[in-house]
């Protein structure tokens, strides 16, 4: 039977984190750590440790206690101690939002763009839930997810990019709105090496497309978050098996969907610009697009043939 010291560097391995980082959930240093490691022949943690690391990775009190094959099965699975509801009200949301969407997250957007260039262009479009205090963290979300310095990888598909430019149903964005929208994302990403943006072929697998949900995976962290459709209310998991096969879905030059080169997202972003700004039709966009770049065939895929 697996004693608490082999349980402890079980866990530690599975974390994936490094040594530093599992330290500092311990309030411990690194060196503590290893020491511990290396000498657990005569270490065994004590109950406040086994306590934070129950806390912070929400496993069962029971893993330390229980059978071999027990144990495995509460590190190995999806439980209630993987996933937490935040459903405190829509400004508790927001707060979580900023304060847990750290730098090296991957975001999947379901819509073009994201909040935190809309809201810095559009008054609110927020109707029965809307405070002042909510206005704030939006603003603070904004101001963190724009700045020079906040590395992100922010991934929309291509149909979503162009239902913001050019949907008649569902879109009440002015021209003004859309030109000011794009323009700031412009600047926010160009020459930008901590930034990187994606537009990807949501019908590269599916004929229908692919159905999209806000997704914020941090791989540093092994955690995830994803919006319920209730508006005030996320789930986030905590699996870092879970989370790895997501993030490595999308980072993993075989695995992940057809996109735009991120160095060419700003180029692509442009060209659209200029025909919101002439006027030009959906069609003729994506013409232009296949002029001047290699792009034109799977954004000319987003759009409904006539039968």
């Amino acid at each position: 039977m697996l004693n608490a010291m082999e349980r402890f560097i079980i866990i530690f391995e599975k974390s994936k984190l490094s040594m530093s980082k599992f330290a500092t959930i311990l309030g411990k240093d690194r060196r503590t750590l290893l020491s511990w490691i290396e000498n657990s022949d005569k270490k065994s943690p004590s109950d406040e440790v086994k306590s934070l690391i129950c806390s912070h990775f929400r496993y069962s009190k029971d893993i330390w206690e229980c059978d071999e094959s027990e144990f495995y099965r509460y590190i190995d699975g999806i439980d209630d101690g993987d996933l937490r509801l935040i459903d405190d009200g829509y400004e508790n949301l927001l707060k979580y939002i900023y304060e847990n969407e750290n730098e090296g997250s991957l975001i999947l957007h379901p819509t073009f763009p994201n909040p935190a260039y809309r809201d810095f262009v559009t008054s609110s479009v927020y109707k029965d839930f809307d405070s002042d205090e909510a206005a704030q963290y939006r603003k603070k979300r904004g101001l963190k997810m724009r700045a020079y310095s906040f590395g992100a990888a922010e991934w929309y598909s291509i149909k979503s990019l162009l239902e913001f430019c050019f949907a008649n149903i569902g879109n009440f964005y002015t021209k003004e709105q859309k030109i000011q929208i794009l323009e700031l994302m412009i600047v926010t990403f160009r020459d930008n090496l901590n930034k990187s943006i994606y537009f990807f072929d949501s019908y590269d697998k599916k004929i229908y497309g692919l159905d999209m949900f806000y997704l914020s995976v941090n791989p540093k962290e092994k955690r995830m978050f994803l919006k319920l459709p209730l508006e005030t209310a996320i789930v986030e998991i905590k699996n870092s098996d879970l989370v790895t096969k997501i993030h490595t879905h999308y980072t993993h030059a075989k695995k992940c969907p057809t996109h735009i080169d991120p160095k060419d997202a700003v180029m692509i972003m442009e060209l659209i610009l200029n025909s919101l700004k002439d006027d030009e039709s959906l069609e003729q966009t994506c013409d232009k697009i296949d002029k001047f770049s290699p792009y034109g065939a799977i954004f000319k895929k987003a759009i409904s043939r006539k039968v």
